[in-house]
């Protein structure tokens, strides 16, 4: 499988840290400890108190979130250089809002509420995170605004997945731990659309399992979805 320099034309949207720069990034990794996940891990819990915000240095999550009427719902897809969790330090005893799960193999720097509201507040980064959060909000829409459920939008958002990643891929194919359905919800489409989608796109290039989807050639999925639009 070639790596994901073929995929890197398709992103997630603009990170965190792409937004406040490297050396910012850098000071802010600096504030906590590393810790590893693997694939399926819970890393915040909805209704958890929000003692804490993840700094995403490798790998891709999603974040979910439980309805009052039981129904979960797909909110957005993270990735390498991303922070989660932080609006639950916003405001003192708010509790988290939604589920971060790795879809991935991931690592996190683990910056505790007190040294993260610091950090902003040195460096005066809340009009960063208030635009940050917009800009997640605009994309979390533009992804379910889509036209139908083509091949060629599907295999846009698995090459996003595949590119949030941020690691080296495994000769035997890049293992997202998302499923055939939580991707129709993120994209607004039928689950069946999403079974039929990846049948046609072909299983030499991209197969679902019951609990994840398999990529494995990038090359090949990024043609299948085309130049950027």
């Amino acid at each position: 499988m070639d790596g994901n320099e073929n995929g890197r034309g398709h992103s997630l949207g603009v990170t965190l840290a792409e937004l406040i720069g490297a050396p910012l990034w850098g000071a802010l990794l600096g504030e906590g400890r590393e810790r590893t996940h693997r694939a399926g891990e819970v890393l915040l819990r909805q209704g958890d108190s929000g003692t804490h915000v993840l700094a995403l240095t490798c790998g891709a999550v999603k974040v979910t979130r439980i309805e009052w009427d039981g129904r979960l719902r797909v909110l957005a897809f993270r990735g390498t250089g991303d922070v989660v969790g932080e609006a639950a330090v916003a405001r003192e005893g708010m509790t988290r809002l939604a589920t971060v799960e790795s879809i991935s193999d991931c690592s996190v720097v683990v910056v505790e509420k007190g040294r993260f509201i610091r950090f902003v507040d040195r460096h005066g980064l809340s009009p960063v995170l208030h635009q940050h959060a917009l800009i997640r909000l605009g994309e979390s829409d533009r992804a379910r605004a889509g036209y139908g459920g083509s091949c060629e939008r599907l295999a846009e958002a698995l090459l996003a997945l595949a590119a949030a990643f941020g690691g080296p891929v495994r000769p035997g194919g890049l293992e997202l731990a998302v499923t055939r359905a939580e991707l129709a919800q993120y994209l607004g489409i039928s689950r069946n659309t999403v079974s039929t989608r990846l049948r046609e796109i072909g299983e030499r290039i991209v197969s679902a399992e019951r609990k994840s989807i398999v990529v494995h050639d990038m090359a090949a999925l990024s043609a299948v979805a085309g130049p950027r639009r």
